[in-house]
């Protein structure tokens, strides 16, 4: 076995590069077909960038913004950074306007890697350009093939053969400025040090069994940093690494590259889940009278028996095709996964591994793994973190993971981190078998003027289960009564072809029945005083750019109920 005492990121470098060879290490599309990099060239175009990136003034404890889409070009530079000792700032491509002038100047960017020539008219700051695809001729801008040349030329010159040799970074230096999403309000610097993730992959090593063998297809942003961490951990074993072009074209590349391992939010869970339910209905008699029972058993029954059986072969294995037919790990992270759907893939074969975890803890608290699943559960603690429940019921965790602090922010990080311990935000119990299971966010318990307390997030989830929903924004902090928005499933009418308006086909008997009929059977299993007594469908357009989603998929809570204010005092 490769040994796997690395303790920075720059050690993990070498470490990836001294020990592995792999001519399909880093694979990205063009023109429809994946184009591969060994770990050689990966070696050199690292060496040779950092090179050209030190030439033209980047330094150590520089902050160096990566605004541009998941790529191998992405790792490329972000290497490229920290063998320089800098600090690298990735922010997310989708980001709004004003969350992109907010992290520029809250970090002191001044290098921006980007790949979006349309974006850079929305930043203020002088700042110096290294742009990747596209080529703009103004002061302080270089095009990342002008860098390679660079590096290359000075990487055969004499005076820098021992450039590499004095590379060195402390555990305890920052390694990098995580924002957060921003679903709360403000983005929130997280500053992470080296210890903090090496500390993660270290742990991750010791429940997963992945090694050069394996294939991953990379679909999450590399700006967020769950897979920012499972990806540094596909790297540290040398297995070969796909990227999307397109989140539309996911379902295609799953055949093409037919992966053994994936990360995923819920969202996409959801949304498969929620697929496989539309392509049933559609089906001749026979057959979806089939899909519908084997559909409900595999979502709440146990997977035994002579039916299971009988639903595995004939539908489940058809299901199981949409992951490519290969995936032997699938691990789901970022918000709270439906219990019902958790079984469902689990019953229907998929490997899944539900974890838990936030970007102030580099980020997982815990998961489940091959060894240790309970479905409904986020797993087990990581072996070098510590988990405790308060007396009110909210997650502790501390660790050689935890983050160093917020940026710019000390009296909130004191706030936050107290005694050693990150107060999560979290409600959550640990059963006597030491399984972690997270009930809801603080902030997801509101309470109406009544005084009654209501779980916004869990009467979201079971809403959206309708295909026609494609988010709800529970309403009742300081209200009467409990009411909610509605927010359509665009996909569904785009793909429907019709020739109805969005509001005329969503106003539909049929589609409005069945939102009826969803709300009430929710209801049903609420307390009075949770119950959803008004609610309002709604068809508008919904976007990052706008505020009302995160980029990472959230809704904005904050900005939703601003924007729709007048709608909602209606309800009341």
């Amino acid at each position: 076995m490769i040994s796997y005492n690395f303790k920075t990121y720059n050690e993990l470098f070498f470490h990836i590069v001294n020990n592995y060879e792999n001519s399909k290490f880093l694979n990205y599309l063009q023109d429809g077909k994946y184009v591969n990099i060994s770990i050689q060239e990966f070696e050199l175009r690292v060496k040779y960038l950092a090179l050209a990136l030190n030439d033209i003034g980047i330094k150590k404890s520089d902050n160096v913004a990566i605004f541009a889409k998941s790529s191998p070009f992405w790792l490329i530079f972000d290497f490229a950074i920290h063998l320089l000792d800098a600090i690298s700032v990735p922010i997310f491509d989708n980001i709004s306007t004003k969350n992109l002038e907010f992290e520029i100047e809250d970090s002191n960017i001044n290098y921006i890697f980007t790949d979006c020539s349309k974006r850079i008219k929305e930043i203020n700051k002088e700042v110096t350009y290294i742009t990747y695809g596209f080529y703009i001729n103004r002061k302080n801008t270089y095009s990342l093939d002008s860098l390679f040349i660079l590096g290359e030329r000075l990487y055969n010159q004499n005076e820098n053969k021992d450039f590499f040799d004095c590379i060195s970074a402390d555990e305890q230096s920052l390694f990098s400025v995580i924002y957060t999403s921003g679903n709360t309000g403000t983005p929130k610097g997280v500053e992470l040090t080296n210890e903090n993730v090496i500390s993660q992959l270290q742990d991750i090593n010791e429940i997963f069994y992945l090694d050069e063998k394996q294939s991953a297809l990379s679909i999450l942003p590399l700006a967020h940093i769950f897979e920012r961490t499972v990806m540094s951990y596909y790297l540290s074993k040398g297995m070969s690494i796909y990227f999307v072009d397109d989140i539309q074209n996911i379902s295609n590349l799953l055949k093409i590259v037919k992966p053994t391992t994936m990360t995923v939010v819920p969202r996409l869970l959801e949304k498969i889940y929620s697929k496989i339910q539309e392509n049933i209905s559609a089906k001749p008699i026979l057959s979806k009278t089939l899909g519908i029972l084997a559909f409900r058993y595999a979502t709440y029954f146990e997977s035994k028996g002579l039916i299971y059986k009988i639903f595995d072969k004939l539908v489940y294995s058809k299901f199981r095709e949409i992951f490519g037919s290969r995936i032997e790990q699938l691990v789901c992270g970022g918000a709270a996964l439906d219990k019902d759907i958790y079984r469902f893939f689990i019953n229907i074969k998929i490997p899944l591994y539900q974890g838990y975890g936030l970007t102030e803890f580099s980020p997982v608290i815990c998961t489940n793994t091959p060894n240790f699943s309970k479905i409904g559960s986020c797993g087990k603690a990581l072996p070098s973190v510590e988990v405790k429940i308060s007396e009110e019921n909210e997650i502790l965790v501390r660790g050689k993971a935890l983050m160093k602090g917020y940026r710019n922010q000390e009296d909130l990080t004191n706030k936050t981190i107290i005694n050693g311990w990150l107060h999560t935000g979290d409600i959550g119990k640990i059963d006597e078998e030491g399984y972690i299971f997270v009930e809801s966010r603080l902030k997801d318990v509101v309470k109406t003027s009544t005084g009654e307390y209501v779980p916004t997030l869990k009467i979201e989830q079971a809403l959206t289960k309708n295909r026609y929903i494609e988010f709800a924004t529970v309403i009742a902090n300081n209200r009467k009564f409990v009411s909610c928005l509605i927010f359509v499933n665009k996909d569904f009418y785009n793909q429907s072809k019709t020739k109805l308006t969005i509001e005329e086909f969503y106003n539909q008997s049929y589609i409005t029945k069945s939102i009826d009929k969803t709300v009430q059977k929710v209801n049903k299993k609420l307390d009075k005083a949770q119950k959803v007594k008004e609610y309002r469908i709604i068809t508008n357009e919904i976007s990052i750019q706008t505020g009302e989603l995160t980029p990472s998929m959230k809704i904005s809570k904050v900005n939703i109920e601003k924007k729709y204010e007048q709608i909602i005092n209606q309800m009341y």
